[in-house]
């Protein structure tokens, strides 16, 4: 008689798991990244297909049906997008870190959010430029928060402004705010030459009451937070750390792409004015070595790191001041080491470099965008690691 197999449900926190249904949505993302640049945003069944997956469930609660992932499981997910498309990588890398911050905020937020819709994606934009007034029970705030990346995605945001100061607390205090998308209107300005399609636009807020509950007095964001604060060990993970992975991490995934790119060109080209095989040049063969040495030693760094971290949450031990500005200044260098490289590579492509539709014109015009957020740029870092060392 025959025996029937039965066959267990995948773990669907399954690093591999995961990992396969990444993959699985790169043809999708490769055949709509054109449309995606054109219409400056990724497309709403990319970001569908990738819901449907439940990767974007990467640092939900758990108690909202989330996964609660290692942070560089999260990562790993991100860079596989970011191999053949930066902008969906970017998307996919601050839609999923607003779960982040969401985690640490009041559970009555959360069940806002996620109460009636456990997918419902959250964007942001943290610069404190909102206009702020104390009301009962809350807070009325308005202005115009730019940068939004993936807000017509969105059903949620969280912003930012400056709360007055008042008789118990002298200056002011910056503060987040999670508002419906309902509260807001999205102010189609983003027009870029690199990230088109992040859709990054802004938010415009007229008048938006938030209750207390739904607001966040963030921490500097270097340090993890202690056990005492009644969050589980990933949310007491720094959140600037793991906020800006989000923007930088993808330069792995990038420089892959990219490296991928100049290796086959180099197999077949021909040097101009007789000067060769590029395969045989030691200029080509100079730039694909480094680049495989270079992106190995940020992608180990960047895990390191947060081993590191994590092992201080596990212990909850203190975390050295130093030791966390080197990990961030470490975290904010990596996608500008990385466009360097492919900056080089651009240069040995020649004519072939300057053509629109070019092997990796679309990838260093995005690196390119992406090497001038602030949070890519490690010089005010650099300069908080001189001060700290010369007051030694």
């Amino acid at each position: 008689m025959a025996t029937s197999t039965v066959h267990a449900a995948p773990d669907r926190t399954d690093p591999q798991h995961l990992l396969d249904a990444a993959r699985a949505l790169v043809p999708q993302v490769i055949a709509t990244r054109d449309e995606a640049n054109r219409q400056a945003d990724v497309l709403p069944e990319t970001i569908a297909a990738i819901q449907a997956a439940g990767l974007l469930r990467a640092f939900q609660p758990a108690r909202w049906g989330g996964l609660e992932l290692d942070p560089r499981h999260v990562f790993d997910l991100q860079n596989v997008f970011a191999e053949h498309c930066l902008s969906t990588a970017w998307v996919f890398g601050v839609l999923s870190v607003q779960s982040f911050m969401l985690g640490r905020m009041d559970p009555l937020a959360q069940s806002d959010v996620w109460g009636d819709d456990p997918d419902a994606l959250v964007s942001s934009s943290f610069a404190p430029v909102g206009q702020v007034t104390p009301v009962a029970g809350g807070y009325r705030i308005a202005g115009r928060f730019t940068f939004s990346s993936g807000s017509s995605h969105a059903q949620w945001a969280v912003v930012g402004g400056m709360v007055p100061p008042d008789e118990a607390r002298p200056a002011p205090q910056m503060r987040l705010f999670l508002v419906p998308m309902g509260d807001c209107r999205i102010d189609r300005v983003w027009d870029t030459f690199g990230l088109r399609a992040t859709g990054s636009n802004d938010l415009v807020i007229e008048d938006a009451f938030v209750p207390a509950y739904r607001t966040y007095v963030p921490d500097a964001g270097l340090l993890p937070l202690p056990a005492t604060s009644g969050l589980s060990q990933l949310y007491r993970l720094p959140w600037l750390y793991v906020f800006g992975s989000s923007i930088s991490n993808l330069a792995v995934g990038a420089g892959r792409g990219a490296l991928a790119a100049f290796t086959a060109v180099t197999r077949d080209r021909q040097g101009a004015f007789g000067s060769g095989a590029s395969r045989d040049n030691p200029r080509y063969l100079s730039a694909i070595g480094r680049a495989r040495v270079e992106i190995d030693t940020v992608e180990r760094q960047l895990r390191d790191n947060f081993a590191r971290l994590a092992d201080h949450v596990a212990r909850d031990r203190a975390l050295p001041l130093d030791e966390a500005l080197l990990y961030r200044a470490e975290l904010t260098g990596n996608l500008r080491r990385i466009a360097m490289l492919v900056d080089e590579m651009m240069l040995l492509l020649g004519g072939r470099g300057i053509q629109r539709d070019g092997p990796l014109t679309q990838l260093w015009l995005d690196l390119n965008a992406a090497r001038a957020h602030a949070g890519n740029d490690p010089s005010a870092i650099h300069a908080q690691i001189a001060g700290e060392m010369l007051n030694a």
